[in-house]
C-alpha cells in the first residue's frame, strides 16, 4: 500500500504562487501547457497540489487542469510520493484565439428579457457550486470514453462566439453533430448530480466522476437517468436533441476538472500525448 502524505500548510501556500518567467526557466522540472489543456506528471504519486488545493493522483499520475481563460504565467505545482513532496514549474501559454459568428433565429436567446435573465441567474446559482465539489477519489482513468458511438469530429472548444453580431461568452465544451435521439454515453463511472431543463443548455445531465471532475451533456431530447443514480462508463444518460440555445440536433460535451474548463478531446486522447513535467 502506498504511503499517505498530508501536505503542510507551508506547501499549500507556495503551490500555485505566481513566479517570474526567468526564475522558472532556471528550474529543471518544467511543463508548458496551453490555456484549456491539462498537464501531466507521471510517476508513483499519492496526491497532487496546485493553487493551494490537494487532490488524489489518478493511477499514480498527477494531472493539472488549466482553465481556458486563466491568465498566462508561471505557477508552482507539487506532488507527493513515497519519497515526499516534489515541486515543479507549470508555464501557462496563451491559447490561439478563434471566433465564430452564428446567425441565430430565436431572438429570445440573443437579447435576454428580464425574466430570462433572472432564470439564468437562478440556474447558475444551482450549477456553479457543483464544480467546487471533490466527491471523493477518482472514479475514472484516462483516456475518458466517447460520449457517443460512433463519435464524429468535435468542434468549437473555447471559441469566442457572437450571435447575430452580438458578442457572447466563449464556448465551454465541444459540439458533436449527432442525429436526433441517438444515445448519449457517460464518459466514465460516476454519480448523476443534476438533471434539468436549463435556459441555454436545454435538457441537461451532470455527472460527477470524483476527484473534482464533472461531465456535462447539453441540448438533449430526453434524459435517461435520475439524480443520485450511479452510472458506468458507456451507460446511456440521455438522447440527442436540440433543446435550449441550439441550431440543430447535436451534443455539447463539457468537462470541468477542479473547476477548470478544459478540452474534453484531450481527456479522451492518448494520455502519453499530454504535456508532461520533465
Amino acid at each position: 500500500m502506498r504511503a499517505s502524505f498530508v501536505p503542510t500548510a507551508f506547501a499549500l501556500l507556495i503551490v500555485g504562487a505566481l513566479v517570474s518567467a526567468d526564475v522558472a526557466e532556471a528550474q529543471r522540472k518544467t511543463v508548458r501547457v496551453d490555456q484549456g489543456a491539462v498537464a501531466r506528471w507521471t510517476g508513483d504519486a499519492n496526491s497532487c497540489g496546485m493553487d493551494g488545493k490537494t487532490y488524489q493522483a489518478v493511477a499514480g499520475d498527477c494531472w493539472y487542469p488549466i482553465d481556458f481563460a486563466r491568465t498566462p504565467g508561471t505557477i508552482e505545482i507539487a506532488r507527493w510520493t513515497a519519497s515526499g513532496m516534489e515541486t515543479a514549474w507549470l508555464v501557462i501559454q496563451e491559447r490561439e484565439r478563434e471566433t465564430q459568428d452564428i446567425n441565430f433565429p430565436k431572438e429570445e436567446f440573443v437579447h435576454l428579457s428580464e425574466d430570462n435573465l433572472a432564470r439564468l441567474y437562478r440556474e447558475q446559482a444551482e450549477i456553479k457550486p457543483l464544480f467546487r465539489r471533490i466527491d471523493g477519489p477518482p472514479r475514472f482513468t484516462l483516456p475518458l470514453g466517447p460520449p457517443a458511438d460512433p463519435l464524429p469530429e468535435g468542434k468549437y472548444f473555447a471559441v469566442h462566439r457572437t450571435f447575430n453580431g452580438a458578442p457572447k461568452s466563449r464556448h465551454t465544451g465541444i459540439d458533436y453533430a449527432i442525429g436526433l435521439d441517438n444515445p448519449v454515453l457517460s464518459v466514465a463511472d460516476g454519480t448523476v448530480i443534476l438533471t434539468g431543463e436549463h435556459f441555454f443548455a436545454g435538457t441537461s445531465v451532470y455527472v460527477s466522476h470524483g476527484n473534482g471532475m464533472v461531465s456535462m451533456y447539453f441540448h438533449l431530447n430526453e434524459i435517461k437517468v435520475e439524480v443520485g443514480q450511479e452510472v458506468k462508463k458507456g451507460d446511456t444518460v440521455g438522447l440527442i436533441g436540440s433543446t435550449g440555445r441550439s441550431t440543430g440536433p447535436h451534443l455539447h460535451l463539457g468537462i470541468r476538472w477542479l473547476n477548470a474548463r478544459v478540452d474534453p478531446h484531450q481527456l479522451m486522447s492518448d494520455p502519453s500525448q499530454a504535456p508532461t513535467v520533465e
